[in-house]
């Protein structure tokens, strides 16, 4: 059928005639590649506009156009237990409705069917489900984090005797990545000039953070009560960061796409400086620090407010904060924009 298509299109078919579905080629495969004549688009899970989390939004291109004199300002009912409804429900349109029995058995069924058949039919070999197993779950505990590679193998080793070697760890990588079941955010390395004591490794996330919570076999009480296994060290103490942070990238991964806007964190080498996520479109930059906590104290913006003097001869910045309070205004002491998530927007 693909090459059939192919020729069609060679014939004069017209744009938008035909829609392929599913996750990817088979690799290796000799399949034309479909170069010039299929465009591939990446389907995500619901943003959170998409899920209806407000009834106002700011939008992404409204951030990058605001001026040093520019305020915002908005308001939402949503608090904490909101956004960790939506984490549980996923972003699957077709799973996050059910009843939760029903959503329970349809993500477990999903990590299930990647690893006993979406491997296969794509060209992997998986001699050891239970390796690989091991392996997702600790990548799980490490989203939102740019965890090394070699510690996410360590952890799977710690928690499961099938744990995978190193080269057979890259191998799910590539695999995972390629099924669009995890995702890397790459170091924004546009200040190496001005700040070369940078981080290059990649923050870690998964296509929805219902798949990391079913992963790690974390229920509501345990979340909530801190109660949550060590799969990777202490980085666990904050999954809920971690979790609302996944919920915030899966929206800020479509709005760049829809944006033309590129999706980078920032961190040093020690790990004493960090931003969550920055967008760039040209010389223009928005900095995203993301908490889970209500309020703004200046603690939570001292890195964003740092990164902006840093560059503020190379690029145009706004600075937000994303929290899980009901109110979207500007501070006035430091011109950072405190947004609800729920308002965040397309």
């Amino acid at each position: 059928m693909w090459s059939f298509v192919r020729h069609e299109v060679d014939k004069g078919l017209s744009d938008g005639s035909v829609l392929f579905t599913g996750s990817s080629i088979r690799v290796n495969s000799r399949i034309h590649s479909g170069a010039g004549r299929i465009i591939r688009m990446k389907l995500r899970p619901f943003t959170i506009q998409e899920r209806g989390m407000a009834t106002d939004y700011i939008h992404i291109q409204t951030l990058f156009n605001l001026t040093k004199d520019d305020r915002i300002s908005g308001q939402t009912k949503k608090d904490i237990n909101d956004y960790l409804d939506e984490i549980f429900r996923s972003g699957f349109p077709g799973i996050r409705d059910k009843a939760p029995h029903a959503r329970d058995l349809l993500l477990r069924s999903y990590i299930r069917n990647i690893v006993d058949h979406d491997f296969e039919e794509n060209g992997f070999k998986i001699k050891k489900p239970a390796s690989l197993l091991a392996w997702m779950k600790a990548y799980a505990a490490s989203v939102g984090t740019p965890t090394k590679f070699q510690t996410i193998i360590d952890a799977a080793m710690a928690n499961n005797s099938e744990a995978p070697t190193r080269p057979t760890a890259n191998s799910y990588r590539e695999a995972l990545e390629i099924l669009y079941i995890i995702d890397e955010v790459p170091p924004f390395l546009g200040v190496g000039k001005l700040y070369p004591n940078l981080a290059r490794a990649p923050k870690h996330f998964m296509l929805d953070p219902a798949i990391a919570l079913k992963l790690l076999d974390v229920n509501r009480q345990q979340l909530t009560t801190y109660q949550v296994p060590k799969h990777v060290g202490k980085l666990n103490q904050n999954l809920i960061g971690q979790l609302l942070e996944s919920l915030v990238y899966q929206s800020l991964i479509v709005y760049a796409d829809a944006d033309d806007a590129k999706l980078f964190h920032f961190r040093d080498q020690r790990g004493t400086r960090e931003i969550d996520f920055i967008l760039q479109k040209g010389s223009s930059l928005i900095l995203f620090e993301v908490k889970a906590d209500p309020e703004a104290k200046d603690s939570y913006v001292r890195h964003l407010n740092w990164f902006a003097d840093l560059v503020k001869n190379e690029f145009k910045v706004t600075k937000v904060l994303l929290n899980t309070g009901q109110f979207a205004y500007t501070r006035s002491n430091d011109q950072v924009h405190v947004l609800p998530i729920a308002m965040l927007g397309v």
